[in-house]
C-alpha cells in the first residue's frame, strides 16, 4: 500500500504519517528526512543538495524526484510525506510509480483552518538545554519552562504569525491544486485535522478501513 499525506504547513501530517507507518509496519518516507540523510552521508545527491542549499536556492524538481526514486524503488509499501508539492511533481510521481508497477493507493488530506495552523505553529517551542520540542497548546504547558529539565523554552525565529501566513499563501498557490488532482483520481480522503492527535488518527484509520472495504467489495 502506498499512501500520500497532504496538508497545510502545521496541519500535523508529519506526526500522523509517522503514526500510520508504525501502525501498518511500513516505511515512512519524508522528503525532509531524505534530504538530511543524503547530506549527512555525503552521497552524490547529498553533495549536490548541500551545495544548492548553501547557495540559498530551492532544490529543483529533478533532484527531488531522483531522491524519491532512489528511496522508494525497493519498497513495495510506504507512507509518503512532503512530496508531491505541486501538480507537476504529482505527475512525475505517477510516472515513476508506474515504471515500478505501482500506484498511489490513498491520499490523506488533513483539512485544518488557517487560524488553527497559526495557533499551532506559534505554540511550537524547544528547550536549548535538553533539545526537546514541545507545543504550548497541544502539550498543555502552563508556563514556558521545559517540563523535563526546567530550562527556558524558546521559539524559532521564523515562527511568527506573519511568516506563517506567508507559508500558507504559498501552499494555497502551489500545493492546494493537488486536492483536486487526487480527487479526480478517486484517491483523496479529506480528514478533519482539528482536535487531539489521537482523535485525528482515529479518523484516518476509519477512512482507510472504509476505503479498502469498498475496494474489497468491488
Amino acid at each position: 500500500m502506498i499512501v500520500v499525506f497532504l496538508g497545510i504547513p502545521g496541519s500535523g501530517k508529519g506526526t500522523q504519517a509517522k503514526r500510520l507507518a508504525k501502525l501498518l509496519d511500513v516505511p515512512y518516507v519524508g522528503t525532509g528526512d531524505i534530504l538530511r540523510d543524503n547530506v549527512a552521508k555525503k552521497t552524490p545527491l547529498g553533495v549536490k543538495v548541500s551545495q544548492i542549499m548553501k547557495n540559498g536556492e530551492l532544490v529543483d524538481d529533478e533532484t527531488i524526484i531522483e531522491l524519491i526514486k532512489s528511496e522508494i524503488k525497493d519498497k513495495p509499501s510506504f507512507i509518503l510525506d512532503g512530496f508531491p508539492r505541486t501538480v507537476a511533481q504529482a505527475n512525475a510521481l505517477e510516472n515513476l510509480l508506474s515504471g515500478f508497477g505501482k500506484k498511489v493507493d490513498c491520499v490523506i488530506f488533513l483539512d485544518v483552518s488557517d487560524e488553527e495552523v497559526v495557533r499551532r505553529i506559534t505554540g511550537r517551542v524547544f528547550c536549548p538545554g535538553c533539545r526537546r520540542e514541545f507545543n504550548l497548546y497541544t502539550d498543555g504547558l502552563k508556563e514556558e519552562k521545559c517540563p523535563v529539565c526546567g530550562g527556558e523554552l524558546l521559539r524559532r525565529s521564523d515562527d511568527t504569525p506573519e511568516t506563517i501566513r506567508k507559508r500558507i499563501g504559498e501552499y494555497r498557490t502551489k500545493t492546494a491544486p493537488l486536492i483536486e488532482y487526487y480527487k479526480t483520481r478517486g484517491a483523496l480522503n479529506r480528514i478533519d485535522g482539528s482536535g487531539a492527535v489521537g482523535e485525528i488518527f482515529s479518523r484516518i484509520r476509519e477512512a482507510l478501513d472504509n476505503k479498502f472495504k469498498r475496494q474489497t467489495a468491488n
